[in-house]
């Protein structure tokens, strides 16, 4: 996939216009909070619908209302446009003019994002593990896209009947528990393909010298996801929330056979969620038939020259690529130059 342009109007601080980017390795070259980051993540909530923001309106213009990215898709069947408007707590999305949900945008189009906050994929929370994979696997699969949109709100209406001591708690469990059984089970089969080349590309990474090692943890049993439910009540009505469930499940990461989150050092959670995005990247490529859109935001950043030779090279095994950094690396073949927000064309 190639992106062919992109438009934005208000989005952070970035100078309203429009932007034409050409095939190769593109370099975007400026000085921290000149806005690098900023441009790469406009075009990957075009890209995607995912914004990954606590809320919508922090990443309109100071003293606006509404932002405003869209993006012209060059894939092997055509040319598309996209367009994502952002207003508080609204996102709203296009395909050629026809509005879709933002869900549906990765029907149209990939992309993978590889940038140092990746680290948290290892150091972070559950939460952003499970994040990782809802994303990813919503992306390989329409229906887990919708089963998720569908889980959580039975989620939150059987949250709210647990808290009022189980009144009405029988209407939400079955549905609870079916939505939940058809996570897992396409959860599943997305990590058992995640594992495998996740490992592989660590390996290439890494070498031999610690074994990794990627599992799902659940904390409900699919195959009586309706009988573990009866068994968690008591529990479930003293904390007044769901107990099990998807939405509290992990992606369990092993390195030397300890777990990462406790004993990985930095450089090593770089390095495996490396590995992550470059198995996202795989996934992708195959579901799509072609290669997703790649984006990387500070290609030196905590990476050793042998992992960024990794990155660069990946880089430049695509039709196209853009990387951030404070410098532009030797095989890129455009240089732009962002300061303030502003991008200029410089080779």
């Amino acid at each position: 996939m190639i992106l062919r342009s992109l438009q934005t109007l208000n989005y952070r601080h970035l100078e309203a216009g429009k932007l034409e980017f050409p095939l190769g390795l593109i370099a975007v070259v400026g000085g921290n909070a000149q806005g690098k980051t900023n441009l790469l993540e406009a075009a990957f909530v075009c890209l995607t619908g995912v914004l990954e923001v606590s809320r919508v309106e922090t990443v309109i213009r100071l003293g606006e209302l509404e932002a405003f990215v869209g993006v012209e898709l060059e894939r092997e069947d055509g040319i598309s446009k996209l367009e994502v408007g952002l207003a508080k707590g609204k996102k709203l999305a296009k395909v050629d003019g026809v509005r879709v949900k933002t869900a549906d945008l990765a029907r149209h189009a990939s992309a993978v994002l590889i940038r140092p906050e990746d680290a948290d994929l290892v150091h972070g929370s559950p939460s952003t593990r499970r994040a990782f994979l809802d994303a990813l696997v919503s992306k390989m699969s329409p229906r887990y896209a919708q089963a998720l949109v569908l889980y959580e709100r039975t989620l939150a209406q059987r949250n709210a009947a647990l808290k009022i001591g189980g009144v009405g708690l029988e209407v939400w469990d079955a549905r609870f528990a079916e939505l939940g059984a058809e996570i897992m089970r396409l959860r599943r089969r997305a990590v058992n393909k995640l594992k495998t080349l996740t490992e592989i590309a660590h390996s290439n990474l890494a070498g031999n010298s610690k074994k990794l090692e990627l599992n799902l943890v659940e904390t409900a049993r699919l195959e009586d996801f309706q009988t573990h439910l009866s068994e968690k009540r008591r529990e479930e009505l003293a904390r007044g929330s769901s107990a099990i469930g998807p939405h509290r499940d992990d992606l369990e990461i092993k390195l030397g056979n300890v777990l990462a989150l406790d004993y990985a050092s930095r450089g090593e959670a770089r390095t495996i969620a490396l590995a992550m995005r470059k198995a996202e990247f795989d996934l992708l490529k195959e579901k799509f038939g072609e290669a997703p859109v790649l984006l990387i935001d500070d290609f030196s950043a905590e990476l050793d020259a042998h992992r960024r030779k990794f990155l660069l090279e990946l880089a430049s095994s695509v039709p196209q690529a853009i990387v951030t950094g404070t410098e532009a690396p030797d095989q890129a073949s455009k240089l732009f130059k962002i300061e303030n927000g502003r991008l200029e064309v410089q080779a």
